[in-house]
């Protein structure tokens, strides 16, 4: 399902927040509470009855996380193949020297443990009972299913579609060109060297009302100048504009502040290095934006032609008098 697919239910005569709800519902109306967090995940802490799959969450984990997980899975799954051979006697592993510690025989039955998971097989110990082979073999048949298992996690994880749109970190309200209105803009950049075509944006408002002696969280799409951009080689700045259809028509930036605002961002894009569509979102609080000021330029010219993009600069912004 694309952007474009979803209704857009902007109506100027009516704007009911049921019909603009993104599914976060009416109730979240704690202050300083965001819906989406700046990486774009939701903030939701799930609790009680969660559904968790391992081959999901192996996938979708930090990568620091998964390299932590695999290390201890190596070092326990050896430990305890180790323990069965020193439970054995070690004097079943022909080529490990005799010995009085249990620590050192540990030792040598867990690197044996290690050679014969990963099959590497160096022939200086070698099991030298029924117990011991019995006990090699399965370590070697765990070795083989878990080397296969974390060969796909690793293609799955490096396969995995995700889009490297870089958010401005703060977004800002100004005027609007040489016109009456103010507007609400903030702008990405793609971090990296592929193509992402046909980018679509859609913003939602979210903002609390007092509603009967009690809040009510609100919701709206915003209109933008321009939703859609069919190439994406340098930088896009997002604009909504606050005219007279806007929910934020006329506020100041105290009127503002109090209706607790969150702009919802969702970027969709086609990824022709995948071939598939790549999704992005963020969402700003009034912490985030910025009265008066304008992002700062990106792109400059550069050598034999070429224009230079300074990625840097995404979050860059200036007072207007500067401009």
């Amino acid at each position: 399902m694309k952007l474009s697919d979803l209704p857009n239910p902007f109506n100027r005569n009516q704007r009911e927040s049921s019909e603009n709800d993104l599914g976060f519902g009416t109730s979240m109306t704690t202050s300083g509470q965001r819906l989406i967090n700046r990486d774009g995940s939701f903030n939701i802490l799930r609790r009680g009855m969660v559904a968790w799959r391992p081959y999901q969450s192996l996938v979708e984990m930090p990568w620091t996380h998964f390299l932590v997980v695999v290390a201890v899975f190596y070092i326990v799954i050896n430990a305890v193949f180790a323990t069965a051979f020193v439970l054995i006697g070690v004097e079943a592993l022909t080529g490990v020297q005799d010995s009085n510690s249990v620590a050192e025989d540990f030792v040598s039955a867990f690197f044996f443990s290690t050679q014969t998971f990963t099959t590497v097989g160096y022939g200086a110990i070698s099991p030298g009972s029924p117990a011991a082979n019995i006990v090699a073999a399965f370590d070697a048949l765990v070795g083989l299913l878990s080397f296969a298992l974390a060969t796909g996690l690793l293609f799955a994880r490096f396969s995995q579609p995700k889009a490297s749109i870089l958010f401005s970190d703060k977004a800002v309200i100004r005027p609007y060109k040489e016109t009456p209105y103010n507007s609400f803009q903030f702008q990405i950049v793609n971090r990296r060297n592929n193509r992402l075509i046909n980018l679509q944006a859609k913003v939602s408002l979210s903002w609390v009302e007092n509603l009967n002696g009690g809040k009510v969280r609100r919701f709206a799409f915003l209109e933008l100048e321009r939703s859609q951009v069919f190439l994406f080689p340098l930088n896009w700045v997002i604009v909504h504009i606050i005219d007279k259809d806007s929910p934020l028509w006329s506020k100041t930036e105290d009127e503002v502040r109090a209706m607790e605002p969150e702009f919802i961002v969702l970027i969709q894009a086609y990824d022709e290095t995948f071939a598939q569509d790549v999704h992005a979102n963020r969402s700003y609080t009034c912490e985030e934006i910025f009265w008066n000021r304008r992002f700062e330029r990106m792109y400059f010219p550069g050598k034999n032609g070429q224009t230079v993009l300074e990625l840097e600069r995404v979050h860059h912004i200036v007072p207007l008098e500067e401009e």
